[in-house]
């Protein structure tokens, strides 16, 4: 039993990939407000494992099966997993303590243009000077919401987006080593097997660091399971399920100009979930941000 039918037109497409932006731009902000009653280190494990038994859920339900892989694949997965998953989560949830889940918003909007520049100087690609400004206007936006952040010095206002970039490169060094991988792995086999082991080096990792007893008082508020079962399971789980459908049935290249609107749900999603301001420099920052990832993602790469 498959979990996405192959028959029908792709005329849904671009419905099912706005409600995957919804869902991500949100979980920004439910990220956020668990990162104030959660220890980072735990909620990141916790988002993670909830998401790998819902990827095990789809699994089983089409295939009937686990997946069986060679050792060497494995190898190759469990580094893919440290970097898009393990070093990506640890960056991320300590980044979102650390600053807005507005301005983490507009973070976010900058993998797109990291993307182009991984590619250039990893795969070889040539990019074009339009994409170069792309990039540079990217940067300039969330320099922006950074330097004009209430209170913003040389302390640590502006460390938390420091670590959102950080999570980004390796978020988009691990999708690298995925598009490899991918060309002889089923993509959703790919996900399970990542977030599998990435969610148990998270766990390891916050056993070490201890706060349990934190966590584990945190989980007696519904409040903290409802943002925790919507993020690992809505913002996770089955948003990257329909974005990987997505991507199998038009292409990455026509799914992609979608990400544009991540930042735009997020911000959105931050002020009405959180009640976080809105100053004139997020609006500018959002601006910036958005042409830079339209210029960074143009269509005008060629191969040295």
């Amino acid at each position: 039993m498959a979990i996405f039918s192959d028959t029908g037109t792709n005329r849904g497409m671009p419905v099912l990939l706005i409600l995957v932006m919804v869902a991500w731009g949100a979980n920004i902000p439910a990220i956020k407000a668990l990162t104030g009653v959660l220890d980072v280190m735990w909620l990141a494990a916790l988002r993670m494992l909830v998401a790998t038994l819902v990827l095990t859920l789809g699994l089983w339900l089409r295939d009937r099966r686990l997946p069986r892989l060679s050792l060497a694949k494995w190898g190759y997965l469990g580094g893919t997993s440290f970097l898009i998953i393990y070093l990506n989560q640890v960056m991320f949830t300590h980044g979102m303590g650390l600053t807005t889940a507005t301005s983490a918003s507009l973070v976010m909007a900058l993998i797109p243009p990291l993307s182009v520049a991984a590619g250039a100087l990893l795969m070889r690609e040539r990019v074009h000077q339009r994409a170069m400004l792309g990039i540079a206007l990217g940067f300039a936006g969330v320099t922006l919401v950074v330097v004009m952040a209430p209170g913003a010095q040389l302390g640590i206002t502006g460390l938390g987006e420091v670590l959102l970039v950080l999570g980004l490169l390796a978020f988009v060094g691990g999708g690298l080593l995925i598009q490899r991988v991918a060309q002889d792995i089923d993509v959703l086999v790919v996900g399970w097997s990542t977030y599998g082991m990435g969610s148990l080096m998270l766990l390891a990792h916050a056993m070490l660091d201890g706060g349990w007893v934190q966590a584990r008082a945190a989980l007696d508020t519904p409040m903290v399971w409802g943002y925790l079962m919507y993020s690992g399971v809505v913002g996770t789980a089955l948003a990257n399920l329909a974005w990987y459908f997505a991507i199998g049935r038009i292409g990455q290249s026509r799914a992609s100009p979608f990400l544009y609107l991540l930042p735009i749900f997020g911000v959105l999603s931050s002020a009405l979930m959180l009640g976080e301001p809105l100053g004139w420099w997020h609006l500018v920052g959002l601006v910036l941000v958005i042409a830079g990832t339209r210029l960074g993602t143009a269509p005008r790469i060629a191969p040295l």
